[in-house]
């Protein structure tokens, strides 16, 4: 009992020593807080102060890492930085970035360019006040000034000659500017590639130029800038493609025309000059043929195949060579009808071959005008079966299968009344008996009448009081070849369309 009432007096004793710690502790506590309050102002103070005096420093100067127009102005005073502006045009260059890796350069001296700053100038600092300062502080500033900014000034007569001295602008070797287009190589139709022309475009050229000396720009690439002349229709192109197949159909068309020994293939070398393409309705495409082009091809041929107009050699009754020059016995080809058949042949895709002078029917048809034989070489073309007649002697022959089988005494045109028989190589056209002559003043009834020429033939001719000799000197014909009357019977039975005629 005794020692219970001991214990319980003594906690009063120890309650009261803690709380006097306790407030020891908070004592102490109080103070430090107090301390730490005032280091933490002081601190702040500090701070603010030094970043009050940071701001005002860089209201008035650029940050670290400032460029203007690539010029460092770091830590400079805008009026520092204004001089550095303006001084830098004094070794200004830009530089034209060309195609095949050229370069030139427009030197700033050589214009007489200046640069002063204007009033907004003065504006760059204000994106440094207040807390942007800080926040740039680590950054790279790039300031690009315009002609807001900087007056920038050049003798513009110099700037524009310097230009027009610019390879770029007059190459030695101008290039125009090509499409991708469909060609023939090596017999087959490829797609060429496109290029870009070598020739800049000058006025744009000269604005790009002075764009890039207003921002101070150190390169200029002229591609880039698309400065010169570009394709409009690339490789890739689906249209180009599309027309690519539908050329290829034409690749192995060959159309084969013989003329005699002689074979002329037509290709595609030669018909790739006559083909373009054009667009159906659905806007898909197809093959068109280039008449014109298609017709001097055929001229071409006439020119070279036609036999009427050219020199023959004729062998005479008397075994000597005439040469005849005029008439028009011969080969003439139908062009019109030439032309119409290649087109068909090919826009149906057909690679046919044509003996022109196989005297079959549809040969036929290609000619205005035939001979007997084909032969280019002049020999052989008027066949075994043909007339002659010599004006000189007044007299004609009529060969058949090379054999004399008919010949007689004639009167051909009064030369000195303008009416000669007119010489040369010449087929009959057509015969007929009987026949109603008709010209200036007359009009005469014959029995036989056999044109070879035009208005001009063989005919009986009762009035006339002989055959032969000088008689036409005086009383010859219109031009007319006159006969007696049963030779001119004989003569007709022997004649025969197309037949050859000469008359020397």
């Amino acid at each position: 009992m005794s020692s219970y009432q001991t214990k319980s007096r003594s906690m009063p004793k120890n309650r009261a020593s803690v709380n006097k710690k306790k407030k020891r502790r908070a004592k102490h506590a109080a103070s430090g807080t107090a301390a730490g309050i005032i280091a933490f102002v002081v601190v702040l103070v500090v701070v603010l102060g030094g970043y009050g005096a940071a701001g005002f420093y860089f209201s008035q100067h650029f940050l670290p890492g400032t460029t203007i127009n690539g010029s460092d102005v770091s830590l400079m005073t805008l009026d520092q930085g204004r001089q550095v502006v303006e001084d830098s045009v004094r070794s200004y260059k830009l530089t034209l970035v060309e195609q095949d890796f050229k370069k030139e350069v427009i030197d700033g001296s050589e214009i007489g360019l200046t640069a002063t700053a204007s009033d907004n100038f003065n504006n760059l600092l204000d994106m440094q006040t207040g807390l942007m300062w800080l926040m740039n502080m680590f950054e790279s500033k790039k300031i690009a000034v315009d002609e807001s900014m900087v007056d920038y000034s050049y003798d513009e007569e110099l700037l524009s000659e310097m230009v027009d001295s610019l390879d770029c602008v007059s190459p030695q070797y101008p290039i125009e500017a090509k499409n991708a287009e469909i060609v023939l190589i090596d017999g087959k139709f490829r797609i060429s590639p496109e290029s870009v022309g070598n020739i800049a475009h000058r006025d744009e050229l000269e604005e790009k130029i002075i764009e890039a000396i207003e921002s101070q720009h150190d390169k200029l690439d002229l591609e880039e800038e698309g400065l010169y002349d570009l394709p409009e229709i690339h490789s890739d192109d689906p249209s180009l493609q599309e027309q690519k197949a539908l050329y290829d159909e034409m690749n192995d068309l060959v159309i084969t025309l013989k003329f005699g020994q002689k074979t002329v293939p037509i290709d595609v070398n030669t018909t790739a000059g006559w083909l373009k393409t054009g667009k159906n309705a659905d806007g898909s495409y197809r093959i068109n043929l280039i008449t014109d082009n298609i017709k001097s091809y055929v001229k071409t041929l006439a020119e070279t195949y036609d036999t009427y107009d050219k020199t023959k050699f004729f062998n005479s009754h008397a075994g000597n060579v005439v040469e005849i020059t005029t008439g028009d016995y011969g080969w003439m080809l139908d062009q019109e009808y030439a032309v119409d058949m290649i087109k068909g042949y090919l826009l149906n895709r057909e690679s046919p071959t044509i003996d022109l002078t196989d005297n079959s029917e549809e040969s036929n048809k290609w000619w205005y005008r035939k001979a007997v034989f084909y032969d280019t070489e002049g020999a052989g073309y008027y066949g075994n079966t043909y007339a002659e007649v010599s004006v000189a002697e007044q007299h004609m022959w009529m060969y058949q299968d090379g054999a004399v089988v008919y010949e007689s005494d004639v009167v051909t045109g009064n030369p000195n009344l303008g009416n000669s028989t007119p010489m040369g190589a010449f087929r009959i056209r057509y015969h007929q008996a009987p026949a109603t002559l008709r010209g200036p003043g007359y009009e005469t009834q014959v029995a036989y009448w056999m044109v070879f020429a035009d208005d001009v033939g063989f005919h009986d001719a009762t009035w006339q009081p002989y055959f032969g000799g000088s008689l036409y000197l005086s009383n010859g014909s219109h031009g007319c070849v006159n006969l007696p009357l049963n030779k001119a019977a004989e003569l007709y039975e022997l004649v025969y369309d197309g037949m050859p005629v000469f008359v020397y």
